[in-house]
């Protein structure tokens, strides 16, 4: 039996899902003794982003019962199905909660009490992305052998025996035969605005805080009652005000009017704003169980089969071609459940009675047809299925709140936020199936593996993937579908009638005034502007890797061993700044446009080839991360049986 040995770099997520794809499919396999070297510069598991010792006031994004990393009867894939427990199912269990008090007891309370549409701390996840690990390594079949390695991956280069050399930072080496990438988020490199801010900081004794993951920024400097500047009203923006709130002793108390903040009086005074001006949307209550979701009426497989015939043709716009599809989708749902909600209300049932399975109007087909229609049809449409001219929707109303509002000052702006955002706490609670605008907005977080199957590997025209799906779609869905919990819009509330926090108004900008300060002031809103020696860019570090100064990246590039993806169309030109890779299985493409026959990458780094790369595994919805985790390892087998040269002629056919 010949040995053979597989390198995964990165040990998140992205990576435990292609190592328990590999022991699974290898289970199936006996020809190769397989050694599979784990490389992490952080925990095994769970890398840097998961880690379990992170402040407990971090919280995901998603209900535990829609996190998994196991496989099931949904998972298009070729290899073995072999299920296992979700997040929820794992933290339920009696055994799990009897380990957690041995190895991570800080999580054992939180692990007990988790509930079905809880949002996880971030740290919990941690440990069951461990727990995984422990679960694969203990069923590992006997061909194979896994080497932890708690180190970094500085480059990889080509021995001498033709394998792959991969030089750590501990100065070893590293032969393997096959290499997988994942991984995950990658430091941002300054650019000219983050190293004029932090050159200004330097010279002005000012302190600075580019944009980063939270849980990795040290805060200890900032000051109690010290005013900071915050850029960016997304998810980051919630985690530092968790970090520098009650994760500094303040606390939240339930009053008959909602949460009130007490105040330790560690905290510092927080001016925060963004372009758009108002925080990300909060997330619906989850009414769809563990596997529901709005099931495509118009970006069907047979709409999307067609799309990428035209995308094969020469190329799709977004924004003519996608966009309406999406656009009847979220109608769709918003008009249904409008309709459902008034049934109930003519029915006189209570607000949280039995979920309804019913269109909600008279006619389905009817209110297909009326979202499919031009305007002037729409119009007349809904009329005659009861809708008003005032219960239209209106993406410009989502996408600026305060459109027709005037504010005098920032104090009418404020009043308005608080109204505004106490309106988005009502409709959350309402929940993602009941109440319609969130209902709607829910949709577009269901819709994203069909747009991955229409956006992916150049399906975009390079102006309409740079302009309208880079420069609108993404940031759009971002804000209103993959918001925070409920909970935090309520916090915000709190934060803000305790003054600790203000947020400063549409078309929010900060700068390095001269005069040796950080001023932040939206343009046209008296009152607005604030002066900081603090500032902290809470906005989100670009994925890719054109935007990183990470070693290995930069490396594989340089020396031709990786390039940067580039749409081209014409005389259109793109860059996406992804990593560039195949189809599936993801061989990295060199420098001259050939696919790497040893190399693979997947996840993060490849955001621009792929889409929305961050997003999590979900059970029970054919999670395409689980799908391309299984084609990775498939090839990796196969190219491990395949001799050398004809692994390299077939590659250089394909090519």
């Amino acid at each position: 039996m010949t040995s053979r040995t597989v390198a995964v770099v990165g040990l998140g997520p992205r990576g435990l899902s292609v190592l328990e794809r590999l022991a699974e499919n290898a289970r199936h396999d006996a020809t190769e003794h397989l050694t599979v070297h784990l490389i992490d510069s952080h925990a095994l598991g769970s890398g840097r982003v998961w880690r379990p010792e992170q402040s407990p006031e971090l919280l995901m994004n998603t209900v535990a019962s829609q996190v998994t990393l196991f496989t099931d009867d949904s998972v298009s894939c070729a290899g073995p199905v072999v299920p296992g427990p979700s997040l929820y199912e794992w933290a339920r269990n009696a055994v799990h909660l009897a380990q957690l008090r041995t190895t991570a007891p800080h999580l054992e309370a939180e692990a007990a009490r988790l509930g079905p549409d809880d949002y996880p701390t971030r740290a919990l996840y941690g440990r069951y992305l461990q727990w995984v690990l422990e679960h694969v390594s203990a069923r590992l079949p006997a061909t194979v052998h896994l080497v932890p390695r708690h180190t970094r991956v500085r480059a990889i280069t080509r021995g001498p025996e033709g394998r792959l050399v991969l030089e750590t930072s501990d100065s070893g080496r590293i032969s393997a035969d096959q290499c997988v990438l994942t991984l995950g988020h990658l430091p941002g490199a300054s650019g000219p605005r983050e190293r004029g801010l932090r050159d200004f900081a330097a010279r002005h004794g000012l302190r600075y805080y580019p944009m980063a993951n939270p849980a990795d920024v040290d805060l200890r400097d900032i000051e109690p009652g010290e005013g900071v500047l915050v850029c960016g009203l997304g998810l980051n923006f919630f985690d530092y005000l968790a970090l520098l709130t009650t994760g500094r002793g303040g606390r939240f108390v339930e009053t008959g009017d909602g949460l009130k903040y007490l105040p330790s009086g560690a905290e510092p005074y927080l001016h925060a704003g963004s372009r758009r001006g108002v925080p990300y949307h909060a997330r619906g209550h989850n009414q769809k169980g563990v596997t529901g979701r709005h099931l495509p009426r118009f970006l069907t497989p047979g709409a999307i089969s067609g799309l990428r015939r035209r995308a094969a043709d020469g190329g799709l716009d977004f924004d003519r071609d996608v966009w309406p599809l999406v656009c009847r989708e979220v109608e769709y749902v918003y008009y249904r459940a409008l309709g459902e909600e008034r049934a109930r209300w003519a029915d006189g049932a209570d607000a949280d009675g039995a979920e309804r399975s019913g269109a909600g109007c008279a006619d389905d087909d009817a209110l297909l047809a009326a979202v499919a229609g031009d305007p002037a049809v729409k119009a007349r449409a809904l009329a005659a299925l009861g809708f008003t001219a005032e219960d239209h929707w209106d993406w410009a109303d989502v996408r600026t709140p305060y459109r027709d509002a005037a504010f005098a000052d920032h104090g009418a702006f404020s009043a308005w936020l608080l109204d505004h955002l106490a309106q988005d706490v009502r409709d959350a609670v309402g929940g993602n199936v009941r109440n319609p605008r969130k209902a709607a907005l829910d949709a577009l977080r269901d819709l994203r593996n069909e747009v991955r199957q229409v956006v992916d590997h150049g399906g975009i025209l390079p102006d309409s993937h740079r302009d309208a799906l880079d420069g609108h779609y993404t940031p759009l869905n971002a804000f209103v579908s993959i918001g925070p919990p409920a909970r935090r819009i309520e916090e915000l509330i709190a934060l803000m009638k305790a003054g600790i926090v203000t947020v400063g108004g549409p078309g929010f900008t900060v700068e390095a005034h001269p005069d040796g300060h950080f001023t932040g002031h939206a343009p046209g809103l008296p009152g607005s502007r604030r002066e900081a020696r603090v500032l902290i860019d809470a906005r989100l570090p670009p994925a890719g890797i054109a935007h990183t100064d990470d070693p290995l990246t930069g490396q594989l590039l340089t020396d031709g061993l990786a390039r940067l993806h580039t749409l081209r169309h014409g005389d259109a030109v793109h860059t996406t700044g992804a990593l560039e890779v195949t189809g599936p299985p993801y061989r990295v493409v060199d420098a001259t446009g050939a696919p790497h026959p040893d190399l693979y990458a997947f996840g993060v780094p490849t955001e621009g080839v792929h889409w929305a790369t961050a997003a999590g595994v979900r059970p029970g919805v054919d999670s395409v991360i689980l799908g391309d985790a299984d084609a990775v390892a498939r090839a990796v087998l196969t190219a491990l049986r395949t001799p050398d040269e004809e692994r390299r002629r077939q590659l250089t056919a394909r090519a």
